[in-house]
């Protein structure tokens, strides 16, 4: 696909953020080197900003908002009840007039900007509303077979066919030692009018059993266009995790 030259001023970027994180308690308010997570991942996506995106953190937590104040990071109070970060985004969005949302995980703190230019292009280029997401090509046999990890299977136009958490394709012959699959990176893109359909429509049947959201666009034949990442992500679950983004963040800055 062509990248298209993107206005980023048509651009607001929601990074959804709550504290009920499962694995490490508090997570958007853990200390990142000295600074806490979702501050930190606003700041790497400062850049955007001078290109004229619009970027703010939105969330249900009055501790969050506090911090983000302090620290000079928009934000913008929502409602708790929200089930997922995209209905979080979809509130958040309704007090803007930008033809373009992108969900941007707030557990993500060293997002190559470039990728972000190749999901935001995706989606301008398509010219229908859509919703545009993030793979990267990857053969971690481990991660193949893990869960945790999301692959999607896509046609020859980047579009996706499907996103499983089992190890799909599957190799009939058993070559998959040497096969490539496409990572699924969680970052989203909408158009103003996919993200309201996207938010009406009820979970779906096989978003509920696989309990992967974005299927629910595929079963009522919302297409999802593919942007190539330029790098695997950095995701913050765990302490380790934590500790980990510690380690890169003191060798990188």
């Amino acid at each position: 696909m062509v990248q298209k030259d993107i206005n980023w001023r048509d651009w607001l970027l929601i990074v959804p953020a709550r504290l009920e994180a499962r694995r490490l308690p508090r997570k958007p308010l853990a200390d990142l080197c000295g600074k806490p997570l979702v501050v930190r991942v606003f700041e790497n996506l400062l850049p955007l900003t001078e290109r004229g995106a619009t970027v703010q953190v939105a969330t249900d937590s009055e501790d969050i908002y506090k911090v983000c104040k302090s620290e000079n990071v928009p934000v913008v109070m929502t409602s708790p009840h929200h089930v997922s970060g995209t209905d979080r985004c979809f509130e958040a969005s309704r007090s803007s007039s930008h033809p373009f949302i992108m969900n941007v995980q707030g557990d993500q703190p060293f997002l190559d900007l470039k990728s972000l230019e190749n999901l935001a292009s995706a989606l301008q280029s398509y010219k229908k509303d859509a919703i545009a997401t993030l793979i990267h090509p990857s053969k971690d046999r481990d991660a193949w077979r893990n869960p945790n990890c999301v692959k999607v299977v896509k046609d020859r136009f980047d579009k996706a066919l499907y996103f499983s958490r089992a190890t799909v394709p599957y190799h009939r012959e058993g070559t998959e030692e040497d096969s490539v699959f496409f990572h699924h990176i969680g970052i989203y893109a909408f158009t103003r009018t996919s993200l309201a359909q996207f938010c009406q429509w009820e979970p779906s049947h096989l978003e509920k059993i696989e309990r992967l959201e974005q299927l629910r666009a595929l079963e009522n034949g919302m297409p999802i266009i593919l942007a190539h990442a330029l790098s695997e992500t950095v995701g913050i679950d765990t302490e380790a995790d934590l500790q980990k983004a510690c380690e890169i963040w003191r060798r990188t800055h």
